[in-house]
């Protein structure tokens, strides 16, 4: 499909080298980051037991806070 998008500098950057470096397409390149990343994030979430809550993977070092939930339940 082709659309326009407004891609971050970096993101084209990265974007670019790749595709050169792959012998592939800008476009193809950033659905493949795109996916890449998609996926990733549904490998470290997973539905809890009982199905009605999302579950993240803790990550070493990372802790969240009262203040970080609050932050996120004002957002939401």
């Amino acid at each position: 499909m082709r659309t326009t998008l407004d891609l971050d500098d970096r993101v084209l950057v990265i974007a670019k080298a790749r595709a050169r470096a792959n012998k592939t397409s800008l476009g193809a390149e950033v659905s493949r980051l795109a996916i890449e990343t998609i996926e990733r994030g549904e490998r470290e979430a997973a539905p809890s037991a009982d199905g009605r809550f999302l579950v993240l993977t803790a990550r070493p070092g990372h802790r969240i806070t009262d203040d970080m939930v609050a932050d996120a339940l004002e957002d939401w």
